[in-house]
């Protein structure tokens, strides 16, 4: 089953990666190349900021989803502006970046109120990839609404001139998006440049079409680098992500590719990272850039949305049936230190969300300093969050920090519902790693003073409940530290037991 998250993080890891070396030239970059992910420098924000490109995106995807799987051209316009003028779809409360064109555009679309579709600029001088860096939503909801061709061209035309009208960029985001779907359907490269080579497309003017000859009429994966611009014009954009992704052989290279390409680097890696995304999957990125990336939790929640209104709209449900006594099967109850237990990765329950305040004493203290200077990068986390880090000196991969809700705290409400999110962020972030085995502590019980019974069966109940969401998982410890607490978990478990 399709699930936009392979692209949508590929696409804003893209572009995290991107904006520290935005505006770099090529040899610089080319004698001290970017492998990781890293902070400050051009934009002078932190590691994992994502900027313009992906905000545009997140508020592309959030439209269709309130618009009840529906595109209403206005109402994504409205969000533009939401992300403008308030920072809605920003990591950080404030945009990073905004192209002139797209600045221009949403201006008048805010002092007229005409329709969006009307408000992109036409000018010769409006030719850059302002628009081309939201497309990826769009590709989504053409595949899964089977669109043809004439509807996906409309489509694309009335998204992009809300704020870029100009024809040469509507052609490139056509090419683009019918690149992504023939990814989408074969997960071929070549097969998919034959495709955008192949496509007819009569209804642009001559001098649009021949400003893309070079990847039309020729190859442009087997020209020089040297001869591969990486500017924000729109065709040198399009020319330079099909290079680096024919070029390259995983997601990794791809964004290391793209980056290092120098000047528009956020847009070309983004662009580059959301198809390479569709490629190789979620669980093929550099697991430091996916625990890296800010907000990263918050936006696998947004696809998980999108994707469940697309489906919806088309008669299709995703499936959430699992076997109940396969799972139960998988369940052991252990009287154990949790560091001690043989799994891809532990869970930390920690009371703030400011995760460098430290979780469980034992899992900070064994993970060592390490753990505590990592946690210190993080933004703050909502109760109920889960984020992934290395383990350190732990002898397992991963730690799955959640924030756990205090039942003795008069000012928490709703904390059964909060602790239910636990278990679904756990289940839900553990599938893009590489995580076949979990220890999960007895979460709730102990200091938040949450009621044994109803701590034991929410931790049951949600196991059950979301395991559809990482299905890959082969064992499920539930990691007590008193063996009248594991008895009620062993007892509530063999009730459910057939």
């Amino acid at each position: 089953m399709i699930s936009s998250k392979d692209g949508i993080i590929g696409f804003a890891i893209g572009d995290a990666m991107g904006v520290p070396v935005e505006f770099t030239n090529r040899e610089r970059l080319m004698r001290n190349p970017v492998t990781s992910m890293v902070g400050f420098m051009s934009h002078n924000v932190p590691k994992g900021t994502w900027s313009d490109d992906t905000s545009m995106t997140l508020a592309t995807m959030d439209s269709i989803i309130n618009a009840n799987g529906d595109i209403i051209a206005n109402d994504m316009a409205d969000k533009f502006l939401e992300w403008m003028e308030k920072g809605k779809y920003t990591p950080g409360g404030k945009i990073v970046d905004i192209d002139r064109t797209t600045l221009r555009a949403l201006g008048k679309y805010k002092t007229t109120r005409r329709s969006a579709v009307n408000c992109g600029c036409t000018s010769n001088t409006d030719n850059g990839n302002g628009s081309l860096m939201r497309m990826l939503p769009i590709v989504y909801y053409a595949y899964l609404n089977w669109l043809e061709q004439d509807k996906i061209l409309k489509l694309v035309a009335g998204l992009s001139s809300i704020t870029h009208a100009n024809e040469l960029v509507i052609m490139g985001c056509y090419m683009y998006v019918n690149y992504a779907l023939e990814l989408l359907n074969t997960n071929n490269r070549k097969s998919a440049y034959l495709k955008i080579q192949n496509l007819d497309y009569s209804m642009f003017s001559m001098p649009t079409i021949s400003a893309y000859a070079r990847i039309l009429d020729r190859e442009i994966f087997k020209y020089n680098i040297d001869e591969i611009k990486s500017s924000s014009y729109i065709v040198d954009t399009l020319e330079a992500i099909l290079w680096v992704l024919i070029n390259t052989d995983t997601y990794n290279q791809a964004i290391i590719g793209a980056i290092n390409l120098g000047s528009d680097t956020d847009t070309i890696a983004a662009c580059t990272g959301g198809l390479a995304g569709i490629i190789y999957g979620i669980k093929n990125i550099n697991p430091d850039w996916k625990i890296d990336l800010r907000k990263y939790s918050e936006i696998i929640e947004l696809c998980e949305r999108f994707d469940n209104i697309l489906y919806k709209i088309n008669g299709k449900e995703i499936s959430n049936t699992v076997n109940k006594n396969d799972i139960l099967r998988r369940i052991e109850i252990v009287n154990e230190d949790i560091t001690n237990v043989p799994v891809d990765a532990l869970v930390c329950a920690n009371t703030s969300g400011n995760l460098s305040r430290g979780g469980e004493g034992t899992i900070f203290s064994k993970a060592g300093i390490e753990l505590e200077n990592k946690c210190k990068e993080f933004d703050e986390l909502s109760k109920g969050q889960a984020k992934v880090t290395r383990a350190y000196r732990i002898n397992t991969k991963y730690i799955i920090h959640t924030v756990v809700p205090k039942w003795y705290d008069e000012s928490e409400n709703n904390q059964n519902e909060l602790l239910k999110e636990c278990y679904k962020n756990i289940f839900r972030i553990s599938s893009d790693y590489d995580i076949k085995s979990i220890a999960i502590p007895t979460l709730g019980i102990g200091a938040c003073r949450a009621p044994v019974e109803v701590a034991v069966k929410i931790a049951i109940d949600e196991i059950i409940n979301n395991f559809f969401r990482n299905t890959d998982i082969e064992k499920i410890y539930i990691v007590c530290n008193d063996s009248r607490i594991q008895r009620t978990y062993i007892e509530y478990l063999n009730t459910l037991l057939n």
